[in-house]
């Protein structure tokens, strides 16, 4: 009798993945050359067979070009290991071309290094004949900066900042899923739904400039009444962050709320594996491209390099069939409208 030997790449769930890479691979079922459509004995099938499979790169080099990483994470950090400092990540952007990167530091305002990295990135532009890149910056809301701290809003909006992201690390709902502090965290609204008095100055605060709110890491409820009320106050630039993330999901609809109150919806490369190409197109039908920016969320060493995960939207996007002009405005024109 025959040694039984278990074969994991015929478990269902092991079968789901591959058949989650090949609809990646294939794009929105059109023809694309590839080893699947080897295996289709049609008479288009066959003609197939005998075409070598071709990605075309100039449409991810022209939409990479001139896009912005709308929320990059770059060192030193003062509790999270980094891979590249804030000028490294400066000349790597203006070398592949992007018109601007947003740095978010979680505990300390990040605009003041900003401003002196732009001087080093402009100057290394033209040292070697590239378009200069847009540099942002601003301030995350956590204990490190004072909490709800109107005055650390004040200070950022005065050296340049553009964003003001709510806490995230330190929010009650980050805490509550990730188990650590739980209790310890900062609430954005009170048991009547309203936003807790520092939390509404810091909204009238905004309405009076052109700063975005970055509201990411609180709870859904939480989430939805802020931005509800920035909006009442008159707030006029708005981004919902990574709602392809475990602890920030929206569903599809839940997206097209907030995108309808006026907010950009921030899809995010991170880490993969913490979504699917359906999820991310669910998001991109129920929102459509106009209400849509993109960024890789990413710095930390375990996910790689910022640049990677733009190309890899990029690529998500153009073999899920959705059009040029759709995806440039997700990664371009959009992000330039919210900053600008």
């Amino acid at each position: 009798m025959k040694e039984e030997i278990y074969e994991a790449s015929l478990d269902p769930a092991i079968k789901q993945k591959m058949k989650q890479l090949a609809s990646v691979v294939k794009g929105d079922g059109k023809a694309k050359m590839t080893f699947y459509d080897t295996l289709d004995e049609s008479f288009e099938g066959k003609r197939a067979r005998l075409k070598a499979p071709v990605f075309p790169m100039e449409r991810l080099w022209n939409l990479l070009g001139g896009a912005y990483d709308i929320h990059q994470h770059s060192g030193p950090s003062p509790h999270t290991e980094r891979l590249f400092d804030e000028i490294d990540l400066a000349i790597h952007g203006c070398y592949m071309g992007l018109a601007g990167i947003v740095f978010k530091e979680q505990y300390m305002p990040s605009i003041r290094s900003v401003r002196l990295v732009q001087k080093v990135v402009d100057q290394w532009a033209a040292e070697h004949n590239k378009k200069k890149i847009e540099l942002f910056g601003g301030v995350c809301l956590n204990y490190a900066v004072g909490g709800l701290n109107p005055d650390a809003v004040i200070a950022s909006y005065r050296l340049g900042g553009k964003y003001v992201w709510l806490p995230n690390v330190d929010a009650n709902h980050h805490r509550k899923v990730v188990g650590h502090g739980v209790g310890m965290g900062i609430d954005m609204i009170d048991k009547d739904d309203k936003p807790v008095p520092k939390a509404k100055e810091i909204l009238e605060l905004m309405a009076e400039t052109d700063m975005v709110l970055g509201v990411g890491h609180q709870s859904t409820r939480e989430r939805l009444m802020i931005t509800r009320e920035a909006v009442a106050l008159g707030v006029q630039r708005i981004e919902i962050n990574h709602v392809n993330y475990p602890l920030s999901w929206l569903t599809p609809e839940q997206c097209k709320t907030f995108a309808d109150l006026g907010a950009y919806i921030g899809i995010y490369a991170i880490d993969e594996t913490f979504y699917t190409w359906d999820d991310i197109m669910a998001i991109y039908k129920a929102v459509g491209p106009e209400r849509i920016v993109l960024g890789s969320d990413r710095g930390h060493p375990a996910l790689g390099h910022p640049i990677d995960g733009m190309k890899r939207l990029i690529i998500g996007f153009l073999q899920s069939g959705v059009p040029d002009e759709h995806i440039k405005l997700m990664c371009q024109t959009n992000a330039y409208n919210l900053l600008h």
